[in-house]
């Protein structure tokens, strides 16, 4: 089944997260997510509605890839009022 997300279209979900994974590891962890990249993965963020709904009031910084608590690389928004919020793909 294709998958969209953003402008990207992807034969398969597997093919999605692929995508994903190699926007993760494309550089080092902590470090900001920039250009297309940060363009593809707040698209991504937005198909995320529970975590779109955890906003709130805040707004987005920028984008980061950073070490989730249970010892995995992940995606994180940084947050206007100086927290993250830590997103799946």
């Amino acid at each position: 089944m294709p998958v969209k997300i953003g402008s990207e279209s992807f034969r398969t979900k597997k093919d999605a997260i692929r995508h994903c994974r190699a926007i993760l590891y494309r550089q080092p962890l902590e470090t900001e997510i920039e250009g297309e990249d940060a363009e593809f993965v707040h698209a991504a963020f937005n198909l995320r509605t529970d975590k779109v709904a955890e906003l709130g009031t805040r707004t987005i910084v920028r984008f980061l890839r950073k070490l989730h608590r249970h010892n995995t690389p992940g995606f994180f928004a940084e947050l206007s009022d100086g927290s993250f919020l830590d997103f799946s793909f």
